[in-house]
């Protein structure tokens, strides 16, 4: 395996777990209190199923980070061999850039991987999953082409922009996998509540998606902008153009999938006979299929993330 093909799978598992752990616990303070808990309004199978989920992220987030700081201590040596070598580390973590932000995620992942084994598992226990989650995605801009802006207002803009970006990322495609075990959830129930428990979860989740897709759209071509110097035509016969464009075919198609749920589908729930359970299934398959290519998605960025942008 070549060290660009590790970076990419550590980052791709990595961006996966981190999503998870900031959008699938942001999911529950817009969906209001009464759903995180398991009484009665709530969604007990789903916070269950979303808790060990997020139990699976935190140490999945952690394995992979390392892996990832593994990865650009190999690429600065050219090597996996050096990458255990005291005298290698320490000039990494001391004498780098990347060294005090490298052991602030490692504080970071430490932080996660407690507080998931913790036995508690109420909101507090979720806001401090949310706010690491948060803490990991915007550090991360320090490790990539967001730090290479040189200094001054100029470098923090784009720091600012990438974190804005990532953030609105992962609580797009990180609050999918509640959204479809709320769902999921509503067979069990008689099918007029169903719909319209199914119509008020939607409704939340597409409030939040809509301005979460607004800063995904500013922030991308800002982001964009800034990799080419405003100069678009940089992005083409390129490598980092090629997997740009990649990702903005699979964005587009998510966008149309969920413009679709969100003014053609859910209606149609509205519209529908008292029962409405077709409807809802439908709804079910199309939001799975968008968690499918929002993973898709990370991947292509998690390669973009390591190919060095136009000239």
């Amino acid at each position: 395996m070549t060290i660009f093909q590790f970076l990419v799978i550590a980052r791709w598992i990595y961006f996966c777990s981190v999503f998870v752990l900031f959008g699938s616990s942001f999911f529950w303070f817009y969906m209001g209190r009464e759903r995180s808990t398991a009484g009665p309004g709530g969604l007990p199978q789903t916070l269950r199923a979303i808790k060990i989920l997020l139990r699976i992220a935190a140490p999945l987030a952690a394995i992979s980070g390392v892996a990832w700081l593994v990865g650009i201590l190999a690429n600065m040596l050219d090597d996996f061999g050096g990458v255990i070598d005291p005298a290698n580390l320490r000039l990494f973590f001391f004498e780098t850039p990347f060294g005090p932000v490298a052991i602030i995620r490692l504080t970071l992942f430490a932080a996660a991987v407690l507080v998931a084994i913790l036995p508690w598992q109420n909101r507090a226990w979720l806001a401090a999953l949310l706010a690491i989650g948060a803490l990991l995605l915007i550090s991360q801009a320090w490790l990539g082409h967001a730090a290479e802006g040189g200094a001054g207002l100029y470098r923090a803009l784009m720091i600012v922009v990438y974190s804005l970006h990532m953030l609105a990322a992962a609580a797009w495609v990180g609050g999918l996998p509640p959204l479809l075990f709320a769902l999921l959830e509503q067979r069990r129930m008689d099918p007029h509540g169903a719909r319209e428990r199914s119509l008020d979860i939607l409704s939340r989740y597409s409030l939040m998606g809509a301005v979460a897709v607004t800063l995904i759209v500013i922030s991308g071509i800002t982001n964009a902008s800034f990799r080419v110097a405003g100069s678009f035509g940089k992005l083409f016969n390129t490598a980092y153009g090629d997997v740009l464009f990649t990702k903005v075919v699979v964005v587009a198609v998510m966008l149309a999938l969920a413009y679709f749920n969100r003014f053609i589908a859910m209606p149609r729930l509205r519209a529908a006979p008292s029962k409405g359970m077709t409807q809802i299934a439908r709804l079910r398959t199309s939001i799975g299929f968008e968690l499918s290519l929002g993973v898709l998605v990370i991947g292509v960025a998690a390669i973009l993330g390591i190919t060095p942008p136009p000239q």
